[in-house]
């Protein structure tokens, strides 16, 4: 869904407003999931502080991901965004090592229940 919404061009607001559905409904569907395989990472009495931290993370994180989007895309004179298509491929590219990510933190996750 990223590559096609960073590569549509001039659209109507009625297919710009359905992508954007399906985009919040697969980021809310990660974020979910994600989230409930991070939190069996700390010991039980640690889980708020854990959470805490990360939310911080998520924060601060989305800050730096804004900074370097608005690096990314210009606007030309004609009010135009250009090089939304690159900025598509940086997000594409950083899901995928997000993937690998959780794919590592899954396999310690369960590691560890079954040893501990």
């Amino acid at each position: 869904m990223v590559a096609i919404y960073t590569r549509l061009g001039i659209t109507p607001l009625w297919i710009c407003i359905v992508i954007k559905v399906i985009l919040f409904a697969g980021i809310n569907a990660r974020m979910i999931s994600s989230s409930t395989l991070i939190s069996a990472i700390p010991a039980m009495p640690d889980r708020g502080a854990f959470m805490s931290i990360n939310s911080s993370f998520q924060q601060v994180s989305g800050g730096v991901a804004s900074f370097v989007a608005g690096l990314i895309v210009i606007q030309a004179p004609s009010d135009i965004l250009e090089r939304y298509d690159i900025l598509g491929y940086v997000v594409i590219g950083s899901m995928i090592i997000a993937m690998a990510m959780i794919y590592w933190l899954y396999n310690y996750v369960n590691q560890k229940r079954n040893t501990g």
